[in-house]
């Protein structure tokens, strides 16, 4: 069964700070998507990549037309957090493969490679066909920030592509866009792509401020099944109680009738994944915090001490106390 496609919290940052850039109000577009205004405070947190995507299309459209949000975004918005993602390498071409495989760890479904095809290499692109909310905005994002990698790895400031193929039909805003006007472009294709002369890549990486950006190892890996991403998606949304299924169905652009019958699918209830969550924390908070047992009870949503002690008895036979002195 497929997974919940999730994203990293910090794929927020280019949108937010280009918002702030041009004085756009970015707290009432996310609080209509339902994410949490200090979001980036905790930038490795993994969300539904339809909640980010809606809120995408909703700043764009609020800001005068998706696309064109998109656009300006990728190409003056900042995407450090991305480029610790390319080191270290050695060449313009190890720089971008390096950041192909390790995208999956900011992004579950995200997929992105090199091509050759004779003198030219493709930087390519794959984008999710089931969620259509905020497509284009987020395809036109794409497209600026892969050129900007481009640009950064080779060191070639106004580069531009030769060609470039969309997955969207012919628009107007495309078409205009400054930084594209002398590029070819073919739309209504099977991916995103860019073609790169192979000679650039081969370029050799010089810099040597390079990030200081936490490795992507480090980072915990997105869940690829659907009770594990679902897991996931209920984790970021947690803080003293834990949403409903209704709330969790609506960020994921799921109806709740559909989010029931992948759960009954997966021979599981949502009750049954809260707890199994409340269980994990709870070990972790017994054996690695010094918070009372009155205090973890509220962390995990419990309105009184009793209630957890005998929820907890019920998944390992003996009491919290007991478990905390073994």
């Amino acid at each position: 069964m497929k997974a919940i496609p999730l994203i990293r919290a910090s794929q927020l940052e280019p949108y937010l700070t280009f918002m702030d850039k041009i004085g756009a109000n970015s707290n009432k577009f996310l609080e209509q998507s339902k994410i949490r205004v200090d979001v980036l405070n905790t930038p490795e947190k993994l969300l539904p990549e339809y909640q980010v995507w809606d809120f995408i299309e909703r700043a764009g459209k609020g800001n005068g037309s998706a696309i064109e949000f998109g656009l300006h975004t990728g190409n003056e918005g900042n995407f450090d957090f991305v480029l610790g993602l390319m080191y270290p390498s050695l060449t313009a071409y190890d720089a971008l493969n390096r950041l192909c495989l390790f995208t999956r760890l900011h992004s579950s479904q995200a997929n992105l490679w090199l091509s050759e095809k004779g003198s030219e290499i493709w930087f390519c692109r794959q984008g999710i066909p089931e969620i259509a909310v905020g497509q284009k905005a987020v395809e036109a994002y794409t497209l600026m920030l892969m050129i900007n990698l481009v640009r950064y790895t080779t060191g070639l400031k106004h580069w531009q592509p030769s060609k470039i193929c969309l997955q969207m039909k012919q628009n107007s805003s495309i078409k205009q866009f400054k930084p594209l006007q002398n590029t070819e472009i073919k739309y209504k294709q099977k991916l995103t792509a860019i073609a790169i002369d192979s000679t650039l890549l081969s370029l050799t990486q010089t810099s040597t401020d390079s990030p200081d950006l936490s490795s992507p190892i480090n980072l915990s890996t997105p869940a690829r099944d659907f009770v594990g991403s679902l897991r996931q998606v209920i984790q970021s949304l947690s803080s003293n109680n834990y949403p409903n299924l209704k709330e969790v169905a609506d960020i994921t652009g799921m109806s709740s009738r559909t989010l029931q019958r992948r759960l009954k699918e997966a021979e599981i209830s949502y009750t049954e994944i809260i707890n199994q969550i409340q269980f994990e924390l709870a070990k972790t908070l017994l054996k690695e915090s010094n918070l009372t047992l009155r205090e973890i009870s509220e962390a995990l949503g419990y309105s009184t001490q009793g209630h957890f002690s005998r929820a907890f008895k019920r998944w390992t036979g003996i009491t919290p106390q007991l478990f905390r002195q073994l």
